[in-house]
């Protein structure tokens, strides 16, 4: 007979009179308690509890408490919420998987400004056999990992990570190519982005009137003086700063606000300030923000221990201004701490997961801008790009469209008092900014750092200057600029834009002039790459003295300083031929004045002023004491003497010079030790490509 057993009988002992239990009830209490104190939660060191201390001891800080808050247990509303939004994801996913063309046309790609057919570049030595290829949906998801808190980290196939990437991971985007949005939620996400721009502008406001903005102990006054510069000047350069974020976050110390990047904020505009309290001493311009500069060096090592997006934002603002200011190699640091932040967090991959529209706008916009940044400091150093057009598998297809139509007025331009004013059109300016760069990547790439025989970047030619012309020719109606126009001119950074587009021409096409082999190889080739030089030197030319007229360029950006030094390369090498009444000498008089004028706020400038006087006196050119008002202004490579202008690049004769994979220079048969440092290319005296480092 089976034994039937008896129901268990629940005990009512006490809790107190069972050890078992007690220990259960003192690890619930255990848990309530703090698990460090306030200094040993912030440098994530062990706490042994006391009161103080011994770390506290030990390091002679204050041992404060750290008060624990209850975290409500989330209602059954929520749960609902957050399982029809993945619902809603997993459908947006598979059809995205089922139709990965659907979307191909958001993305602005490089191969959009090529001529003909896309042609794909296949690397043998990093292609994948069919039984170890993977699915681009399974490479974006490899990459991306998502902590128990929310924050992310970007890891490959062969970290450790990978197989322990949770469930989430399934929220990314499926094509690393596209949006990944139907139409319908891209319109929605900016509607979002956009009313939440508008809303938190007026939010601002109400914020600083309540003294909610944390100012870091800046007076009120001097910080929204500084701020006020930084969103009217600095701000439409690369977009690297996101005002509705970074202003709600500043009055709620939220994830996109940080005092690092605030004070980086700070010293980046100090220079465009008249405020005595920004200068050391208000008689030297270099000390401009060094108070700033003393506060970050006290904030940046705990901010290095964690890739954050503030933390991002204030490295590239760094990078920036002190690049202007002659510190080149702490803004080579700075912006390569950046871009590994980026990579570090997954940010040039696609996500949407639970992100609000302004959080992926931030995301998009921040990656794009040290994409642009990235080549801009490349050209100056000579230096192989960090973030390549390869690694970028996210949209330049933005959402917030507040600042597109805004009306923009010069604030930050002292002595302009004329200036009607102008659409900002920052989104217009910055979507055809990313397009440039990747068109840039591909120069650097193909042209200048090129490492295996002269005739290699040949090939290239056509291909990029046929998508220099289709940029051009595609830009929207409200940023077309015309050099010769004398309507009123856009703003400065729309000016900036397509002076940077003729910079470009000219760093395309005059590597093939300075290679004497390739003029007596192709001399039509040659010439015809000589007239696009002309052409661009003098549209940057015009260019650059509308700006002046308009906006002054006592404290223009650096960048403004590398487009007339490039544009001077040309006007020298014409003036010498043509003589001190041509319209070459008078446009080369306009960039040294330029040079001059930035170069006092903008200490790097004076080298590039030095070089094309040195250049002046090598190849015997001097101006007029007075303008040139009525200058003869020939046709383009009318009456030059190429071969004359060829040999005007070398300083010993040699030939183009490319380094090589154990870092000498081919010159001919000969081998000789290259320039310290990974640079790529070595032209002439007057060296586009890392121009700072052939002096």
């Amino acid at each position: 007979m089976p034994s039937v057993s008896s129901p268990r009988v629940r005990s009512h002992t006490p809790m107190s009179a069972s050890p078992r239990n007690t220990e259960r009830s003192n690890e619930r209490t255990n848990e309530k308690r703090p698990k460090a104190c306030a200094y040993c939660f912030r440098r994530k060191m062990k706490c042994d509890l006391a009161i103080p201390c011994s770390n506290c001891v030990e390091k002679g800080e204050d041992c404060v408490s750290v008060a624990r808050q209850e975290r409500p247990r989330p209602t059954h509303e929520k749960i609902e919420k957050l399982e029809a939004e993945v619902l809603r994801l997993e459908n947006l996913l598979a059809r995205s998987q089922a139709s990965p063309a659907a979307g191909s046309s958001s993305y602005h790609g490089p191969q959009e400004w090529m001529p003909g057919p896309v042609q794909h570049v296949h690397h043998s030595h990093h292609s994948l056999s069919p039984h170890n290829a993977i699915s681009p949906g399974e490479a974006a998801r490899s990459r991306l990992r998502f902590g128990q808190y929310g924050d992310q980290s970007a890891h490959g196939p062969t970290s450790a990570f990978f197989d322990d990437l949770p469930e989430r991971e399934q929220l990314l985007e499926d094509s690393p190519r596209t949006s990944g949005l139907d139409e319908a939620t891209e319109k929605r996400y900016q509607s979002q982005a956009t009313a939440m721009a508008a809303s938190e502008r007026h939010n601002e406001v109400l914020n600083l009137a309540a003294g909610k903005l944390e100012l870091d102990g800046v007076a009120p006054d001097l910080a929204m003086h500084l701020l006020g510069l930084h969103w009217n000047r600095q701000h439409y350069g690369f977009m690297v700063s996101y005002r509705p974020l970074f202003t709600r976050d500043m009055a709620c110390n939220g994830p996109y606000f940080s005092k690092l990047l605030l004070n980086a904020i700070y010293f980046s505009v100090s220079k465009f300030s008249d405020r005595p309290e920004v200068y050391d001493d208000p008689s030297n311009q270099t000390t401009a923000g060094q108070c700033f500069i003393r506060r970050i060096k006290a904030l940046l090592g705990e901010a290095l221990d964690r890739s954050s997006i503030p933390t991002i934002q204030a490295m590239l603002l760094l990078s920036s201004s002190l690049f202007a200011l002659g510190q080149q190699s702490a803004a080579w640091v700075y912006s390569g701490i950046a871009i590994r932040m980026i990579i570090d967090l997954g940010l040039n991959y696609p996500m949407i997961g639970n992100l609000h529209a302004a959080e992926i706008e931030i995301r998009r916009r921040i990656v794009w801008a040290a994409f642009i940044y990235d080549k801009i400091i490349s050209l100056y150093q000579g230096r192989a790009v960090t973030l390549g057009g390869n690694q970028m598998h996210v949209a330049h297809r933005f959402f917030d469209l507040f600042e597109e139509q805004e009306q923009w007025t010069p604030y930050a331009f002292p002595g302009v008092h004329q200036y009607p004013g102008s659409p900002a059109c920052a989104i217009s300016t910055f979507t055809a900014y990313c397009s440039l760069a990747l068109i840039m990547d591909q120069v650097i790439t193909h042209i200048y750092a090129e490492t295996s025989v002269p005739e290699g970047p040949r090939v290239h030619l056509h291909r990029l200057s046929a998508s220099l012309d289709r940029w051009r020719a595609s830009l929207p109606a409200v940023i077309n600029c015309d050099p010769g126009s004398e309507a009123t001119a856009p703003p400065p950074h729309v000016l900036s834009l397509h002076m940077v587009y003729w910079t470009l021409v000219t760093l395309l096409h005059r590597p093939f002039v300075e290679s004497g082999h390739l003029y007596h190889a192709d001399p039509p080739q040659t010439s015809i790459c000589w007239a696009r030089c002309e052409a661009a030197a003098n549209g940057a030319t015009s260019l650059l003295s509308q700006y002046r007229r308009t906006f002054s360029l006592a404290r223009a950006p650096y960048l403004i300083s590398y487009t007339t030094y490039v544009a001077s390369t040309i006007h020298v090498r014409i003036a010498a031929q043509r003589g001190p009444q041509s319209e070459a000498s008078r446009l080369l008089g306009v960039c040294l004045e330029a040079l001059s004028e930035n170069g006092a706020t903008n200490p790097g400038v004076q080298k590039m002023l030095g070089m094309i006087q040195a250049l002046m006196a090598r190849m015997g050119v001097s101006l007029n004491a007075g303008s040139v008002s009525e200058a003869q202004d020939d046709p383009l490579g009318f009456g030059l003497d190429l071969e004359a202008i060829v040999r005007s690049f070398h300083n010993r004769g040699d030939e183009m010079n490319i380094i090589t994979g154990n870092g000498n220079v081919n010159q001919g048969d000969a081998s000789v030790p290259g320039p310290p440092g990974p640079f790529l290319y070595d032209n002439s005296l007057d060296s586009l490509y890392g121009f700072l480092n052939f002096q």
